[in-house]
């Protein structure tokens, strides 16, 4: 007889998934198909970076500084490549999951085409290529065709192909569809504090008690919020975004300049982000952000400028003192991931298929499924450090 929870709500799961978002979603996936029994728990917070990204998959663009991170970024977007069609294939539903790219206009960080601006995109070329990544230039005709709102005057582009995007709302709705169609029971629910039990670990909130085999907390801003962790340095990095309708440019891609990045969805959106605040779990928006959104947006796409935005919304990504997450076990039975920051929708896959070996101790079948050192919870020395 399966072994049942403390609280006999029936029998117990051989792992609980605390949080509800993509990567969440995507880890109680791998280990169902490696043949755990799954539950998931998710409170829905408001603000939740998943629902409220630009759903980028831009290993390099994201990387220009660190190619150890480049190179995992862009394991990951090719582990996107299979899970985004079967991740519709299991649901049913679309994810509006492109390839076309990103475009990054020869700018200066005023917005302006400039010597400088030509010689930051050749670094991003290089490493592109050394990493065997195609990059090409683009300009002129073929420039115009791809993008027609660009300003006059901006004549080079450089076109980072590998560079992907996706619905990050309807990739995580289907995400939940596939969990739901393989009998995973998603409860609705805060938890507060985990420990750990002979044989067992429990995770209670208010109203909610749930022992599993094991826990893997995926609580994004929030999981320093659960007692019974150890500290991790993670605090809420606020995002503020603004969307327009009526694109309908061929280029269904990405637009990234040093003051700002358009992302385009089906049906004509178009996501102009974002901002870097820290200012704790404050949620507000800020009609100047917005303000400086549009304009920095329209001084590169004109045809943006006179037009109202019909979104405006904000998100706090779980920051940490390095762009790295926090990935790994903290105790025999007690796993994080968390911490992507910037980074959670492009490393998505890879994270939650390097949680089941180290859960339900099996042995990697991808020597890149191992914990690389540098996503180890406890590579940082002490919690002060952050953003000092």
């Amino acid at each position: 007889m399966a072994p049942r929870d403390a609280s006999g709500a029936g029998p117990r799961p051989d792992v609980l998934v605390v949080g509800g978002g993509l990567i969440g979603l995507l880890i109680a996936r791998e280990l169902v198909l490696a043949g755990a029994r799954v539950e998931v728990v998710d409170d829905r917070q408001e603000g939740a970076a998943s629902p409220n990204a630009a759903g980028m998959i831009a290993p390099i663009a994201e990387s220009i500084a660190d190619q150890a991170f480049a190179r995992i970024s862009i394991r990951s977007r090719d582990l996107w490549r299979h899970l985004a069609p079967a991740l519709e294939h299991e649901s049913g539903m679309s994810i509006d999951y492109d390839d076309s790219g990103s475009l990054l206009p020869v700018l200066d960080p005023a917005g302006r085409p400039d010597s400088e601006g030509r010689r930051a995109l050749d670094r991003i070329k290089a490493l592109a290529l050394d990493l065997g990544e195609a990059a090409r230039d683009v300009g002129g005709a073929e420039l115009r065709d791809l993008v027609p709102d660009l300003r006059p005057g901006i004549e080079e582009a450089l076109l980072l192909p590998g560079e992907h995007r996706v619905d990050n709302r309807l990739a995580a709705t289907a995400a939940a569809a596939a969990l739901r169609h393989r009998k995973v029971v998603l409860h609705r629910a805060t938890v507060e504090r985990v420990a750990e039990a002979p044989g067992q670990v429990v995770a209670w909130g208010d109203g909610f008690e749930r022992a599993a085999g094991a826990i893997v907390v995926c609580g994004g801003a929030w999981t320093p919020r659960v007692h019974g962790l150890p500290a991790l340095p993670i605090v809420p990095v606020k995002g503020q975004m603004i969307a327009f309708d009526g694109i309908d440019w061929p280029f269904t891609g990405a637009i990234r300049t040093p003051a700002f990045y358009a992302v385009r969805r089906a049906g004509g959106r178009l996501l102009i982000g974002a901002s870097v605040e820290h200012a704790g779990f404050d949620l507000s928006l800020s009609d100047e952000v917005s303000a400086d959104l549009a304009a920095g947006a329209a001084a590169v796409l004109p045809a943006l400028k006179d037009r109202e935005p019909v979104e405006h919304w904000a998100g706090l990504r779980p920051g940490t003192p390095d762009p790295w997450p926090i990935v790994g076990r903290l105790s025999e039975r007690l796993h994080v991931a968390t911490g992507h920051f910037r980074n959670g929708i492009l490393l998505a896959p890879l994270t939650a298929r390097m949680i089941p070996p180290l859960v339900l101790d099996q042995q990697p079948d991808d020597p890149w499924l191992s914990i690389p050192e540098v996503m180890l919870p406890y590579r940082f020395t002490a919690a002060e450090r952050l953003f000092s």
